[in-house]
């Protein structure tokens, strides 16, 4: 994916996202050009799918402007969430006037997509995914065949997209898991079987051999909101959400602050490791929880102890919308 816009929409897309606030302002074009090509472009549609919510944005280059739909993800799984990722394409479609062929589609979504199967495997939380055909089933709703990557490999995208001239970049998606995209030479690599950047897998965070960890692995059960929430009882002896814990270590609580402190350590293990297989040049902490300064302050001190300033580390610039952003890119590039 060399980042070819193959819509006629890049441009204005860039706008669009400028003017809505998910980028810098500075900089952006508004060339008269922008405007022709985006009116002869047909529409993109970024998918994002989580173990929790659904978000979809349509790019509409006839009404320059950004359609938005949100809910939770179906439970259930399986047809049930490729049938509601088609619902909200559809509508979306329909608000911005519908129009004579569907529009171009990139879906995030987390695990490893097959290509040749179209099943997703690693997504415990998206069951049934691993035994279907999720791009067929998704082409036939759509009437489209769509563009569907590892989540974290699009939130890397978007970012190496539209914040450009970062060399190698690695994103860090931390929220209800964690993950790793990359972008290497300027693409997307996801590794031979769709696997590269499976860093909850990581040996260290708890015990890799212990079967309670072969599902979501080790260190995920520290680097995750579950792990906060987790980590926080243990200490505290009372549970709280993972946003209550951020709030409760502002508020000088303890334990939290412990926690806090715990998981910008473990992170800063993570980027080391990977640091030592790709030496990416920029690292992006992203995701509900990893893209909250509080984890960007505690990683960078601890990667201080013994990196100094070596490590280019940032937060994101699309904070928990880097993976959509990153799926409208893809739908650019078709």
């Amino acid at each position: 994916m060399p980042g070819t816009d193959r819509t006629g929409t890049a441009g204005p897309l860039r706008r669009a996202l400028a003017e809505a606030g998910w980028l810098p302002s500075g900089g952006v074009g508004t060339a008269a050009g922008e405007a022709v090509a985006a009116g002869a472009a047909e529409p993109v549609v970024g998918v994002d799918l989580g173990g929790t919510k659904l978000h979809a944005v349509l790019y509409d280059p006839a009404g320059h402007r950004l359609l938005d739909r949100a809910e939770r993800t179906d439970p259930r799984g399986g047809t049930a969430v490729t049938g509601q990722i088609a619902r909200l394409v559809t509508s979306l479609t329909a608000d911005a006037g519908g129009g004579k062929r569907p529009p171009r589609v990139a879906v995030g979504c987390p695990g490893a997509p097959d290509p040749v199967s179209g099943a997703v495997g690693h997504a415990p939380n998206i069951p049934g995914w691993d035994r279907m055909n999720v791009l067929a089933d998704l082409e036939a709703r759509l009437g489209v065949r769509p563009l569907v990557h590892n989540d974290a490999n699009l939130a890397a995208w978007g970012e190496h997209v539209w914040r450009p001239g970062e060399g190698d970049l690695a994103f860090v998606a931390v929220g209800t898991g964690v993950g790793l995209g990359l972008v290497l030479g300027g693409r997307m690599y996801a590794g031979s079987r769709g696997l590269a950047g499976e860093v909850a897998d990581l040996p260290f965070g708890a015990d890799p051999f212990d079967p309670a960890n072969l599902v979501h692995g080790p260190l995920e059960q520290q680097v995750s909101g579950r792990g906060i929430e987790r980590r926080y009882q243990q200490l505290a002896g009372s549970g709280r959400p993972a946003p209550e814990v951020f709030a409760a270590a502002a508020s000088g609580d303890g334990a939290a602050a412990q926690v806090l402190d715990e998981l910008g350590r473990m992170l800063a293990l993570a980027l080391r490791a990977v640091r030592a297989i790709v030496d990416p040049a920029t690292f992006v902490l992203g995701g509900g929880i990893g893209s909250r300064p509080e984890t960007l302050a505690a990683t960078r001190r601890w990667l201080a102890v013994t990196e100094g300033e070596s490590l280019q580390v940032r937060a994101s610039t699309f904070g928990p919308r880097a993976a959509v952003a990153g799926a409208l890119a893809a739908a650019v590039a078709g």
